[in-house]
């Protein structure tokens, strides 16, 4: 039914009410209104408000990488990277790009592959393709990766903290 035969059809209803039915009918209409312009307004919000986590989340990875002083081990780039790479809407991580990321910051293990190895074996990365000796390998993290990340930057952010007092 088109929104056209809709509103005539509410319009004919409507005229066929008493004058008490008509103003609680608007009454209703403009309640229904209102409750869909909140959750119109309440979408957008949580939206804003994802996004801004978000960006927040890559500012702080960014400091982290960029930070000289954080002595960071070749896991912890890698998590860190990783993190990084998949908040910016990258699903699916190659250790070729990844290595450019940490490159950028100066915080390229010796050898990235394998230490995205030992971390899928640790369960926070979990492989996707190129599994043969020579191919760079795809991964994402796992859930548990996530949870790791997001500990190491709360350690980071402390421990960033307690330096600088």
């Amino acid at each position: 039914m088109s929104d056209s035969t809709t509103l005539k059809n509410i319009a004919e209803l409507t005229w066929s009410l008493e004058l008490e039915g008509a103003r609680l009918a608007s009454e209703v209409v403009q309640k229904v209104v209102e409750a869909k312009e909140a959750v119109e307004g309440g979408t957008e919000k949580i939206g804003v408000q994802i996004d801004q986590r978000t960006s927040d989340e890559l500012r702080e990875v960014r400091r982290f990488l960029d930070n000289s002083s954080l002595d960071l081990n070749g896991p912890e780039c890698v998590l860190l990277g990783s993190f990084f790479k998949h908040r910016e809407n990258v699903e699916h991580l190659d250790t070729r790009s990844l290595n450019v990321t940490l490159d950028s910051y100066g915080r390229k293990p010796s050898n990235t592959t394998s230490t995205v190895e030992n971390l899928e074996k640790k369960g926070l990365i979990e492989f996707v393709t190129g599994e043969d000796l020579h191919a760079h390998k795809t991964f994402c993290l796992t859930k548990q990766g996530y949870h790791e990340a997001r500990d190491l930057m709360g350690r980071l952010a402390r421990k960033n903290f307690s330096a600088v007092i």
